[in-house]
């Protein structure tokens, strides 16, 4: 750095040196024009000008560059060399021109001379040897002639010279230490730019982008959103797509972190690599990450569904291959909104939408769909009121043996009473309660309740779990904390679990399963045939009894297919000495023809409605005498 600022100094003030050179030789020689031949007054100071003219040229001809820093060295040895000969020259030609002058002509010509050795070391300040040889080659001859004169006036001005030489070599030598201070000043300041700039970049970064996956982060679409969405619409067209993985979380709970990480990173390559040019991808955070498109619907619906298809594809690690899934919902500006917040939310409406239609899709936002979800908002806040008014009811729809009409057990539904006595059954508020997390704390209230209403009858009574349930490792113990504390039998008790619930995590519902069936609970696979791996479950898990679908035995009397559907069922389950329950008969033929194929009880409309408790005592079904 300090060989580097040297050079350009010495290119920027060398050319002012000679120049300077040149005009006190030309004084020089004019002043002893007279005195001496013309070969010292005008062919010296001739010479003298042609060398400072060929190294000024030298010096003017690298203004514009800079050598590499290991030649710099060269550069300056050369400036002292030539500098301590070109002074000796000038001060070799001034001592002979000072011993042929006379008295006035002496103390002009020494003065001519130190002028321009000290105007030469000022120029040469950067180098500081290169002024001390110009001093020393060119001033002291000179001076020492000064010192040695019998005249006390040049004795007078030879010590004022050697002392303002002096003086003049502090001078350089404070200069030329100050010169390197404040090179290693800026160079330090220099550094410390650099370190802030590279802090302040790194901020920026970590601000505005995902660290795992390097995507730009949600504050930076955010702000990428309200620099390109126009308060009154004028702006251009664009859609915003959100995008949440199906069957992460599953990835990271049986793999790790680390494997969840890396296929997040790979799940960023593969959307980025779909969206292109077309659009910016980010990392929202989590599994969930946006796209910003410009252009029309048709666009982003087309991009939606490449990136789909995408992440469905598997995800080959070092030593797993993953499959997961996508959902994507998306919105448009100006159609759907026009600020921020909304174009978001409307966004997630339509992922919500997306995730329910059976996952793998993406869905556009529609009117119809905001209001879809300010319906369910508001059955939520009125189910959270609803259950401290203990407005979820009980109801009980009869289980009949098939071949005695006998009734021989009965199906705990859940029914609403809501306001002005109207009445919700569970397919619309279920759902929510399980969104929202109020289905465990629902069951076991309208369980405790049942226990109590049902205590005394003799035939058992059945309840279905949620799939959400079978996931908390505590659930079993919930369920038998109700039945003690109500003093109900366990082997009265019958849970019904849907083979869909035994996939969502199979480890923690063989746990719940193997618990509740140790206490001698009843379990029943519900909704046989829907779900998937029936037989697998029917050899991992110990069922007493399996029930069929409804929708097969509502089509039996019209479809053949379905027919022979239910008799391999009922065959199967025979085989395996499993009680079969057709759900949905709705008529006598149908029950006929389910007990000539071999099963054993039915439910539905055709046997009676689900009835409160009230209903129930009525006719006299279930209640022990």
């Amino acid at each position: 750095m300090i060989l580097v600022e040297q050079f350009r100094a010495l290119r920027r003030q060398v050319p002012l040196m000679y120049l300077m050179m040149f005009a006190d030789s030309a004084f020089l020689a004019f002043t002893a024009y007279d005195t001496v031949s013309p070969w010292w007054s005008l062919g010296m100071p001739a010479l003298l000008a042609m060398l400072s003219a060929v190294r000024a040229a030298f010096w003017l001809k690298r203004r514009g560059d800079v050598p590499r820093p290991e030649l710099i060295p060269n550069y300056l040895r050369g400036t002292i060399l030539v500098a301590a000969t070109l002074s000796f020259a000038f001060g070799g030609w001034g001592l002979l021109l000072y011993a042929e002058g006379d008295l006035m002509r002496r103390a002009c010509i020494a003065l001519y001379i130190f002028i321009g050795a000290i105007s030469c070391c000022y120029c040469l300040q950067s180098v500081p040897r290169a002024g001390q040889a110009v001093l020393l080659c060119g001033a002291a001859p000179v001076t020492v002639c000064l010192i040695l004169s019998p005249d006390w006036s040049l004795r007078g001005l030879g010590f004022n010279i050697l002392v303002a030489g002096f003086v003049a070599v502090r001078m350089m030598r404070t200069s030329h230490a100050g010169f390197v201070e404040m090179l290693a000043s800026r160079s330090h300041m220099a550094a410390e730019q650099a370190r802030a700039q590279g802090a302040e970049q790194r901020a920026h970064q970590l601000a505005y982008h995902d660290p795992l996956t390097g995507l730009p982060n949600r504050r930076a679409l955010a702000e990428a959103l309200e620099r390109r969405m126009a308060p009154d619409g004028s702006g251009a067209s664009l859609g915003l797509l959100i995008i949440d993985l199906d069957r992460f979380k599953s990835i990271n709970d049986v793999h790790g972190h680390p494997a969840g990480d890396q296929l997040l990173r790979d799940v960023a390559a593969r959307v980025s690599a779909v969206v292109g040019e077309e659009g910016i991808s980010y990392r929202l955070g989590g599994d969930e990450f946006a796209v910003i498109l410009d252009g029309d619907g048709e666009g982003a619906r087309r991009i939606a569904h490449a990136i789909v298809n995408a992440v469905m594809k598997p995800f080959t690690g070092s030593e797993l291959v993953h499959h997961i899934g996508a959902s994507v919902g998306i919105s448009l500006y100006p159609q759907d909104a026009l600020d921020l917040d909304t174009l978001m939310r409307k966004a997630d409406i339509a992922l919500y939408k997306a995730k329910h239609s059976g996952r793998n899709q993406h869905c556009a936002f529609e009117p119809m769909l905001d209001a879809e979800i300010r319906r369910r908002a508001e059955i939520e806040r009125e189910m959270r009121e609803a259950m401290k008014t203990d407005a979820f009811v009980p109801y009980y729809q009869a289980i009949v043996c098939l071949k005695s009409h006998e009734v021989v057990g009965y199906e705990l539904l859940a029914r609403w009473r809501r306001g002005e006595g109207e009445e919700i059954g569970p397919e619309q508020f279920i759902p929510i309660a399980e969104e929202c997390g109020l289905i465990d704390t629902l069951m076991l209230r309208l369980l405790r309740r049942a226990c109590r209403e049902t205590r005394d009858w003799q035939v058992p009574i059945s309840i279905n779990v949620s799939p959400t349930q079978l996931k908390d490792p505590w659930f079993s113990q919930k369920l038998l904390g109700v039945l003690i504390r109500e003093r109900f039998p366990a082997r009265r008790l019958t849970v019904e679990i849907t083979e869909n619930a035994l996939i969502v995590d199979a480890g923690s519902a063989q746990e719940a399963i193997a618990s509740l069936r140790n206490q001698g609970i009843q379990l029943a696979l519900d909704d046989f045939g829907t779900g998937y791996s029936s037989l697998q479950h029917l050899q991992m898990l110990p069922f007493d009894r399996l029930k069929i679908d409804r929708s097969f035995v509502a089509a039996m009397g019209r479809d053949p297919q379905a027919m022979r559907l239910v008799l391999a069922i009922v065959t199967l389950a025979n085989t395996l000495e499993l009680p079969v329950v057709a759900e949905g008969i709705e008529n006598a033929a149908t029950a006929e023809a389910l007990a000539r194929l071999g099963c054993a009880m039915g439910q539905g409309f055709h046997f009676g409605h689900p009835m409160p408790v009230e209903g129930i005592a009525a006719v006299g079904g279930g209640v022990a005498a």
